[in-house]
């Protein structure tokens, strides 16, 4: 990150998102990554919730009211589903200020996405196989890879000695048709799976984070990964558990994303499998190597909180976008 003085100092920013602390955090993790550079920041929650639901504000006319309390040089939307092309526009003529999307969803959404993309100034997308098809429809797209938040990843003091959050391998993520039976392969090698559709439920918060530490080793199974998949919503993008492991210090054994290569090194930082079998054999030797686990966990973690935090991601994206 920048040294010294920050070069962001009160720029103004509206920064649209879900200011959730139970899920993902994401919402929050860059307005304290804004803070923190000394942004002036105005939140507009994505969601209708308290007030705002009672009344039926739309998510146009809650944006409108931040809007109107005083000049702004960047609105900040990540995702913004609710926000259609024509209302971008018309914001845009009556506040001014750069209109940037981060999109976290490809390219499970791209239908969606490659709708959004062309109204903003800058659009970004962690997903490097979806940027040709956004320029081509005419955005200004740009490569950014989801972050960590170091002060919230941390394993819990005393976390081993918990039984209900420790196990030789866990996965913390949505259930469906493709991704079970990958990981059933793995059901014998004592695999605990979090997450929605899943025995055992979701875990949020402080919870998810003694998931994903009280882990031997960390299981990460993208969206559509495997036969059963749809390669086309496949995509090369890392996900943020890629991150959020690493930061952890949990040692991550994830399927071969063509971007993860980008963030973290192959069997340094991060051990990668490209089919069911690998995984397999792969799982085997991690759980057999204690010197392997202790090594991988600590150079990712190292790289993680080096490159990969909240505010790198945001330093980058104001970079490109004030250019």
């Amino acid at each position: 990150m920048t040294a010294g003085p920050s070069p962001f100092a009160g720029l103004r920013v509206v920064l649209v998102a879900a200011f959730n602390r139970r899920y993902h955090r994401s919402g929050l993790a860059l307005a304290a990554a804004l803070a923190a550079f000394g942004c002036e920041v105005r939140r507009c929650e994505e969601r209708r919730r308290g007030w705002n639901a009672v009344f039926g504000r739309s998510l146009v006319a809650r944006l409108t009211a931040r809007l109107r309390r005083g000049p702004v040089d960047v609105v900040l939307v990540f995702k913004g589903a609710g926000l259609a092309p024509a209302d971008v526009a018309d914001l845009r003529r009556r506040f001014g200020g750069r209109w940037v999307n981060w999109f976290p969803d490809d390219p499970h959404q791209l239908e969606l996405s490659s709708r959004l993309a062309p109204a903003y100034d800058c659009f970004f997308t962690h997903d490097s196989a979806s940027l040709a098809g956004h320029r081509a429809a005419g955005a200004h797209a740009h490569y950014l890879a989801f972050g960590c938040d170091p002060e919230y990843l941390q394993s819990p003091p005393l976390l081993r000695q918990d039984a209900r959050w420790t196990a030789p391998l866990v996965f913390v993520g949505s259930r469906d048709d493709v991704r079970e039976p990958v990981l059933r392969v793995l059901a014998d090698a004592g695999l605990v799976a979090w997450g929605p559709g899943w025995p055992r439920g979701p875990v949020y918060g402080d919870d998810f984070v003694r998931a994903l530490a009280g882990a031997t080793v960390g299981v990460n199974v993208h969206q559509q990964f495997g036969e059963r998949g749809d390669p086309a919503r496949y995509g090369t993008g890392a996900n943020m558990r890629v991150f959020e492991l690493a930061a952890v210090g949990t040692p991550q054994l994830s399927d071969a994303k063509a971007d993860i290569a980008r963030h973290f090194t192959p069997d340094r930082e991060i051990v990668l499998y490209r089919s069911v079998a690998e995984l397999a054999d792969r799982a085997r030797v991690l759980l057999g190597d204690e010197t392997l686990r202790r090594r991988l966990a600590a150079a990712a973690r190292e790289r993680a909180l080096r490159e990969h935090t909240w505010r790198h991601r945001v330093e980058e994206l104001l970079t490109i976008t004030l250019r």
